[in-house]
């Protein structure tokens, strides 16, 4: 080609470059980029030419409403299951698919863009939906249909021997659905418009906890346990100790944390499922959720101090309780009084908690390397007399006088922990005071003048089950030992009040 030649030829693309948007605008080729969809664009066989965003999307959802509809068949080896898209949250984006069909063929420079609109009046351009789930929903609805194949991974956990030994029993690993695949494999059989069938892949499912987990923890020995005793026929107070010693049993904790009775147990409310039973509220005995949840904090406190825990936080009740010597019991009442102790050890602590019959036993295992001879002594500080309240009964002859309340006396007890190693004493610690209130005597004095009684009156019954704890001395306080040297176990009957 000469020179001449070249020269016409760059002319005429020049001169086209600067005519052809001008042709292509005023022929309205960009008219309607961001109102319709063009020609031939469609998705999963839903036409979208022509349509502008509404009605694109009032489309997508009637597609979308039409595959939630499907029943996708499950299979492995033979064994069949019918899924319903509808019950696994299935959905398209529709925002997304009508961006890009809205963006089809106006992407790129004039020249492709042309090609590409050129091309779709010879074939369609399918759009590839973007597909999702609820993947919750997915996994346990696929897990009830295939329970039968899937095998639940097991965490290596603690078993104790009748003699106390500790053994750590290994770890399981389990197999599951592999999601992952399935969500794909259900995408491609919808886009391909194949059989709606797909078949169900297994992926290894490893334990939570594994074997090394929990040997690592180094818990090797009982530390200490305490038991105390209730009374079975009071139902409501039994169902509490047994809700919220459920809350203890099998806890781990681990090194230099500290534990939160009240966290651990969470609020005594009928939602949590405690029941109305006695509690101790300003020095009486009423009804209120959740009593008898003290027995329990009585009794881990006693098991915390025989494994030789750091106690953090400790209140007595107002009155003395029946199922544990004086100075030894702890209150607590939901965000007000807590009991609160610390894993001062290396190593891991795992505590039991269990009842059986009318018996609450809390036992901590540790590291052998802490375990320590323990004995707690109490002692009376000072004693202050009840007071004498007299109560007219209108059920009562004038001048006749009952006992409705024996009374009691406060006390003030001391506590101190000695803790041994090879029988010398490595510590000797006081504990909190404990501050009892005299327990008032309350007398009914009858009113009924002899005029105005008709038919002789029967004498009011002193109340029962109020006769609080009197003092123990340091010698009730070494009863018969069950778990071995130096750990103190002790059980008596309760009179069943206390505060929660």
């Amino acid at each position: 080609m000469s020179a001449k030649s070249n020269r016409i030829f760059y002319s005429l693309l020049i001169a086209a470059a600067i005519v052809l948007p001008f042709v292509m605008i005023s022929s309205g080729f960009f008219a309607s980029a961001s109102e319709k969809v063009l020609p031939g664009v469609e998705v999963m066989g839903t036409d979208l030419g022509g349509l502008n965003r509404e009605e694109g999307m009032a489309s997508l959802a009637e597609l979308e409403k039409n595959l939630r509809g499907t029943r996708v068949i499950l299979r492995h080896h033979g064994q069949t299951w019918p899924l319903l898209l509808s019950e696994v949250g299935f959905g398209i984006n529709e925002e997304a698919v009508m961006e890009a069909a809205l963006n089809a063929g106006r992407q790129g420079s004039l020249i492709h863009r042309w090609q590409e609109r050129k091309l779709r009046e010879k074939e369609k351009y399918s759009l590839k939906p973007v597909i999702g789930f609820d993947r919750a929903a997915l996994s346990q609805r696929v897990r009830e249909l295939a329970r039968d194949i899937i095998v639940e991974p097991q965490d290596a956990f603690f078993e104790i021997e009748e003699d106390e030994t500790v053994i750590v029993m290994p770890a399981q690993t389990g197999l599951d659905i592999d999601l992952e695949k399935l969500q794909g494999d259900i995408c491609r059989v919808l886009l391909e418009n194949k059989k709606s069938e797909v078949n169900l892949s297994l992926v290894k499912a490893p334990p939570a906890r594994s074997t090394v987990d929990v040997e690592v923890m180094g818990v090797d020995a009982l530390l200490a346990g305490y038991t105390t005793s209730f009374d079975t026929s009071k139902v409501s107070r039994t169902y509490n100790v047994n809700v919220a010693a459920r809350a203890f049993d099998n806890l781990l904790v681990r090194p230099g944390h500290m534990v939160s009775f009240n966290e651990v147990v969470g609020p005594r409310s009928s939602e949590a499922g405690y029941k109305t039973a006695p509690v101790i509220i300003n020095d009486e005995f009423v009804d209120g959720l959740g009593g008898g949840v003290c027995q329990v904090s009585t009794t881990l406190y006693n098991c915390i101090l025989l494994a030789n825990l750091e106690v953090v936080e400790r209140t007595s009740h107002a009155l003395p309780v029946g199922y544990v010597p004086l100075g030894r019991d702890a209150t607590v009442v939901y965000d007000a009084l807590d009991l609160k102790f610390l894993n001062n050890t290396d190593s891991y602590l795992y505590i039991r908690s269990t009842v059986n019959g009318g018996q609450l036993t809390i036992k901590i295992y540790g590291n052998s390397a802490f375990k320590r001879d323990v004995s707690v002594n109490t002692w009376v500080t000072r004693e202050s007399e009840p007071k004498v309240v007299y109560e007219e009964d209108p059920n009562l002859p004038e001048g006749e006088q009952v006992v409705k309340q024996e009374g009691a006396k406060g006390y003030v007890v001391a506590a101190e922990r000695v803790v041994r190693l090879n029988g010398e004493v490595e510590k000797r610690e006081d504990l909190t005071m404990s501050n009892y209130n005299p327990l008032k005597r309350i007398i009914a004095v009858g009113t009924i003048k002899e005029a105005q009684q008709i038919a002789p009156s029967t004498p009011t019954k002193p109340f029962e089950d109020t006769k609080p704890q009197q003092p123990h001395n340091i010698a009730q306080q070494q009863p018969l030992n069950p778990f071995g040297s130096g750990q103190d176990v002790h059980s008596i009957v309760g009179d069943g009040f206390e505060s929660n």
